[in-house]
């Protein structure tokens, strides 16, 4: 059957016409926003406007999104600029360049770009004069209002390593600028040549410390680092290494044996606890490493130093580094490592070396530790699956020297045993795309506390009393990694318990999982105050405890504001309290704290007034919206967490005995706080960490007094139902955990 088609030809002359006819319904008068584009009531996206939509479009712009990811790529560009600019400025002049004036930084903003106010009133055109929101001189710091063109990873970053151009990093480690600009595009760089690079190497090998230099950085390592995690812990690993890279000839030195020696110096530069260290040393040879590491391409042929190199780049970038995106980093890295070391994870039919089948034991299994805890704090499958795994368990050796069993052969046996058989499984539980049931999720809770501890790794407090290095930075280790573990299991029933408009009730069906919440965050920071009391300065170095303390200092400003009427707040405004005294007592040397302790304030400031007004009966005017300029709002979305409205969560149906398949623990210290509680009440938390045997003498639970916390009111006299409407004291943003993040 065919089909006709009616095409109608126009007449030159009437083509011509009508063409006329549409250029004059086009006509524009070159006034922005012109008066077209008025009558159509399209103003805001006038050409000459920000090219975003608005009341009354009448079209969506094609590419609009690929659009935008160029202005936030130029934009980040510009930054990266301004800031090389100014570095190189404050070296020769105090005063600031004049391509850094207030006027010009603000041109990379989205509709600076075209422009224009964000009001849509043209700027070069407007009558009306521009107020500059860019204070900073030679500078380009974020106001509130640009932080949602920031690099999003997760919340406790807030600004910790600032990204930099390559020149001003350069600049500020005392790095040529090819040496870090290859640093920068570790592990893969831009280009890979088949044949090595002698002379880069050299100016590599150049720049090492002296010799006894070297070795002692390599000792402050072993010493201070190691105990946690070793993949070779033969007695001649360090000496041989360091023989080689001193002695050997330039032709014979393997550049990734040269970038293995350089990631043990940045770590071993990280925890020196000698007075007059430099900062900046362990960043320094952290960047010449990765620089070594690109001599040669790593998929080529990879060698055990190159698998040994990658893995204490991840170690580095997680629990050193304060870098803004060392999660991120570091998780592309885990997944290039899985990769190469492939043939490690496998029961070889090969005999080998026993020596050399241990280290091979202990390098996957330290690998997997840090992959599975990595994956629980972004949320993703791990890179190494234990099902895929047939390598057993190292077996750690026995201290024959008379004094017994080697406790770094206990810890590393205990940890390897809780990886394994509770790590995984609550792994297995957050990826998984169906939400557990939450009867499973009790289950893992209860196998997860009564998981038997060694004695020798139970903290406790013994008035006082220190145990012996490196004991007792294992002791805290293991119950942070215990804390962590349920921390991680509970984290996205905790933010759903406190998400429903109607509010949190101690009858809620994840009530359990508020609870358990609480009494990790309050462990994990007995567990940092008593670690920083016995050894101070070595508990500073290690970022990934106070980043930890931070994400439960925020999740307990979310517990305070969003349920002011649940009965373990006045215990959550006395561990507020601890967390913002120990930030300022170490603010002045532990950047995280230094970075972090401003915006902790704002939350926990804006938490307390919903509790205050709670307490006194004035509820109305936390049922607004939150403003856009507030902090806390400023901080999610600095975390990339804005949903335009609030998002109505439907409350599971109330379960009369929430807590009946919960652990024992839990059940008491449950029944205890819907019980008749007294003013002189002292103890929240009854048995929770029955399972460790630990004194929790130093908890400022145990001198808390209620009455002054509560406003004068009677806790047993609260009503346990929190009001629909409060739960927007603290904004909607917070309704999602990505911003929780523990390793």
């Amino acid at each position: 059957m065919a089909i006709r088609l009616k095409l109608k030809v126009c007449r030159p002359t009437e083509q011509r016409a009508r063409v006329n006819d549409l250029r004059i319904v086009l006509q524009c008068d070159r006034v922005f926003p012109c008066q077209s584009c008025c009558k159509r009531g399209c103003a805001e996206i006038c050409p000459d406007g920000a090219l975003i939509g608005g009341k009354g479009s009448r079209f969506i712009l094609a590419n609009t999104e690929q659009l935008h990811e160029k202005i936030k790529a130029m934009a980040e560009r510009i930054r990266q600029l301004e800031d090389g600019l100014g570095t190189v400025q404050s070296q020769h002049s105090s005063e600031p360049h004049p391509l850094l004036q207030p006027e010009l930084l603000t041109i990379k903003r989205s509709p600076e770009l075209f422009g224009v106010e964000r009001n849509g009133q043209s700027g070069p055109h407007s009558d009306s004069g521009r107020s500059h929101e860019d204070d900073h001189h030679g500078s380009s710091s974020s106001s509130p209002r640009d932080i949602g063109l920031e690099v999003r990873w997760s919340f406790p970053s807030f600004d910790t390593g600032e990204l930099v151009s390559t020149s001003a990093m350069s600049t500020s480690l005392g790095l040529p600028y090819d040496i870090a600009k290859l640093s920068r595009s570790c592990p893969v760089p831009k280009s890979v040549h088949t044949d090595l690079d002698p002379q880069l190497r050299q100016r590599i090998r150049d720049m090492l410390p002296p010799r006894h230099e070297g070795q002692r950085l390599c000792e402050q390592a072993q010493l201070n680092a190691f105990w946690h995690y070793s993949p070779d812990t033969s007695e001649s690993f360090l000496p041989n290494l360091i023989h080689s890279v001193y002695t050997t000839p330039l032709d014979a030195l393997l550049p990734h044996r040269l970038s293995l020696f350089l990631m043990i110096l940045a770590i071993g530069a990280a925890v020196d606890l000698s007075p007059h260290r430099d900062p900046q040393t362990a960043e320094r040879y952290h960047h010449l490493a990765r620089a070594a590491v690109c001599e040669t391409a790593v998929i080529d042929d990879p060698s055990f130093d190159t698998i040994n190199t990658l893995f204490y780049e991840i170690w580095y970038l997680l629990m050193f580094s304060n870098h803004k995106r060392a999660a991120e980093h570091a998780w592309g890295i885990m997944g290039l490592l899985a990769k190469l070391a492939h043939s490690v994870y496998r029961e070889g039919a090969v005999k080998m070396i026993p020596e050399e089948l241990d280290k091979r034991k202990a390098l996957l299994w330290n690998m997997m530790n840090v992959d599975v805890r990595l994956a629980l704090m972004l949320r993703r499958p791990p890179s190494l699956c234990i099902q895929h795994v047939d390598v057993k368990r190292p077996a750690y050796m026995f201290d024959t020297s008379g004094t017994g069993l080697n406790l770094t052969a206990v810890y590393h046996g205990w940890r390897d045993a809780f990886l394994a058989q509770c790590q995984y499984p609550v792994l297995e539980m957050i990826v998984s795309p169906q939400q557990p049931p939450y009867t499973d999720v009790l289950d893992l809770d209860a196998m997860i506390r009564n998981y038997e501890v060694p004695q020798v790794l139970r903290m406790v407090d013994n008035a006082g009393a220190v145990p012996p290095h490196p004991l007792s930075m294992q002791q805290v280790l293991t119950l942070c990694t215990r804390e962590v573990a349920l921390l991680n299991l509970h984290r996205g029933f905790f933010t759903q318990a406190l998400s429903i408009t109607e509010g949190f009730t101690v009858r809620h069906r994840y009530a359990p999982s508020v609870l358990a919440t609480y009494g990790s965050i309050s462990n994990y920071l007995w567990a940092v105050q008593t670690c920083y009391k016995w050894q101070p300065e070595l508990t500073l170095r290690f970022a990934a405890l106070w980043h930890n303390v931070l994400s439960g200092g925020l999740a307990l400003c979310l517990l305070l504001g969003r349920a002011p009427s649940c009965p373990l707040c006045p215990h959550v405004n006395i561990q507020l309290d601890n967390v913002r005294s120990l930030f300022m007592e170490v603010r002045d040397r532990c950047p995280v704290a230094a970075k972090a302790l401003l915006p902790l304030e704002a939350c926990v400031a804006r938490a307390r007034s919903v509790y205050i007004d709670w307490c006194r009966g004035s509820i109305d005017r936390f049922s607004e919206t939150p403003k856009e300029d507030d902090e806390i709002c400023i901080l999610a979305r600095r975390a990339g967490l804005v949903p335009e409205r609030e998002a109505t969560v439907m409350p599971p149906p109330e379960d009369p005995n929430p807590f009946e398949l919960a652990h024992p623990s839990l059940r008491r210290c449950y029944e205890q706080f819907i019980a008749k509680v007294p003013s002189t009440f002292v103890d929240p938390l009854p048995g929770q960490l029955e399972s460790m045997t630990q004194a929790y003498s130093t908890s400022a639970e145990r001198t808390m007094h209620v009455d002054d916390l509560n406003g004068g009111k009677d806790p047993s006299s609260t009503q346990t139902v929190y009001n629909a409407g409060l739960g927007s004291g603290l904004g909607s943003e917070f309704t999602v955990s990505s911003w929780m993040t523990y390793f």
